[in-house]
């Protein structure tokens, strides 16, 4: 489809959108796309004193069985609590990148913000489209005030990668190191053998191949999404890597996300050590970083997992689906990850209900959050809507997500290891869930659906706090173009 009728089919679809309600499934305090499908956080930064968040969207794709590329989306806030919508920042109108505008990474240089993104092409014909088939162009588009990009610029193309690696080559995320700037991309090689590719540049525009990043064996096929924090002191390297082994207690997921402590330099000698994922439910993938300016380091991830049976889920048939988790504060602390709810959020709380554990506790509430003490070697279990369940078993220090037939819309079951539980912190959001497991050791999200809302714990040995949840403010700034 030429840009032009595209960019057109896209204003429409947007603007039934806005006509049709809500629904009981339309989180109030995640991110939605307005009209079709969103995937990756992308452009994570802080400029000035707006936070802006890009997100691969596509407009169509509840309206189609058929291909139609992706753009990035984009919403901008100064607390985290008071959203804009902004216009479509990317469009797939460049024959660099017309069957789809892929992840990247924004830098904020002096009075001007620069976007860098795989544009995707595939080419018809009888491909693979890991070796053959498939274009995968870096480029950037620069603009001066943070919602309108203009002057796109091919960068890179698979002729400028490492003859070793397949097409698979893509998310560039953009690091300012010194006076150099490093592009780190995830990559597949011809072994399939999952990696990041690490370029150099003195001018942002001209890159060269400086460093690989692998670990010393083989830990899947591909890495997507690759991003380099700092955290507490801690070098992490972040990606989701495809192909890893699914085991019972971890990695159960179709492809996997979460980072890789990392000693060295990411231009020199760097050794990787175990991958710790982020999330242990079932819809957590494409994590990337924001870089506040107060020093936290915030992680952003995808509600939704690609390549599995339940992809799409009950909400495609509202015109949307998919969500972004909410941002996560990332702490390293006694050699370990720690992720809690952003500090913001709690703005949101109405006022707090307090009870024993031992009455047990009932609520009816689809915008909540649902805090539990736990005295160490009790059992846990709650019930969700209509037939998702929440269970741990302290004699097996495992702790058990079961959304049910009706409520996990082909979710089964996933299962962690917690030798001790203490602290459960559940977020409810229409059809969202977010477990915070004792103070963010370890979290589970995952999206529930069903008619119904009511919230149950049965007795426990404990504490329970409930409180419910205000929505976000959310304004639209251009009504003609909003993704």
């Amino acid at each position: 489809m030429e840009y032009p009728a595209y960019s057109a089919q896209v204003g429409r679809a947007l603007a039934a959108m806005r006509k049709a309600p809500a629904g009981n499934w339309r989180p109030g305090y995640h991110l939605t796309p307005l009209a079709g499908t969103l995937a990756d956080p992308n452009g994570l930064c802080q400029w000035g004193d707006v936070f802006h968040i890009f997100y691969v969207t596509n407009p169509l794709a509840c309206e189609t069985t058929g291909r139609t590329p992706c753009v990035w989306g984009h919403y901008t806030t100064t607390d985290f609590v008071h959203y804009v919508r902004q216009p479509v920042a990317l469009w797939p109108d460049d024959r660099r990148d017309q069957d789809g505008v892929y992840s990247g990474s924004a830098l904020c240089a002096g009075d001007k913000m620069v976007l860098y993104y795989t544009g995707n092409v595939r080419h018809a014909g009888n491909y693979d489209y890991i070796h053959a088939g498939r274009e995968q162009n870096v480029l950037r588009a620069e603009s001066t005030d943070g919602v309108h990009f203009a002057g796109k610029q091919l960068l890179m193309t698979n002729a400028d990668f490492p003859d070793w690696v397949t097409q698979h080559v893509r998310d560039p995320q953009v690091l300012e190191a010194g006076d150099k700037l490093l592009m780190i991309l995830g990559a597949r090689t011809q072994d399939d053998e999952g990696c990041a590719l690490v370029y150099e540049s003195a001018d942002g525009v001209h890159f060269r191949h400086k460093n690989t990043l692998r670990t010393s064996a083989p830990f899947g096929y591909m890495w997507e999404c690759p991003d380099y924090a700092v955290v507490d002191g801690q070098p992490l390297l972040l990606c989701c890597p495809q192909g890893v082994p699914h085991e019972e207690y971890r990695f159960a997921n179709s492809h996997q996300c979460g980072c890789f402590p990392m000693t060295g330099e990411l231009t020199g000698a760097a050794e990787l050590g175990e991958f710790v994922p982020f999330d242990y439910g079932f819809d957590y993938y494409a994590a990337r970083t924001l870089k506040a300016t107060d020093g936290r380091v915030i992680l952003f991830g995808w509600m939704g997992m690609s390549e599995c049976d339940y992809g799409q889920t009950p909400s495609a048939r509202r015109g949307w689906d998919q969500a972004l988790a909410m941002p996560r504060e990332l702490h390293w602390k006694d050699g370990a990850l720690r992720q809690t709810p952003l500090r913001e959020l709690q703005g949101l709380r109405g006022p707090v209900r307090r009870a024993e554990g031992a009455q047990g506790f009932e609520a009816d509430s689809r915008r909540c959050e649902l805090r539990l003490e736990v005295q160490p070697g009790s059992d846990v279990t709650l019930s969700l809507f209509e037939d998702g369940q929440l269970h741990y078993s302290a004699a097996e220090g495992v702790l058990t997500l079961t959304p049910g037939e009706i409520c996990g819309a082909g979710r089964t079951v996933r299962r962690m290891r917690c030798p001790c539980l203490r602290e459960l912190d559940l977020y409810l959001d229409g059809s969202t869930l977010e477990i915070f497991v004792n103070g963010g050791e370890a979290v589970l999200a995952s999206r529930m659906f069903g008619a119904e809302d009511r919230v149950a714990v049965q007795p426990f040995a404990g504490t329970v706090e409930f409180y419910t949840m205000n929505a976000f403010v959310l304004e639209d700034a251009d009504a003609d173009s909003i993704s």
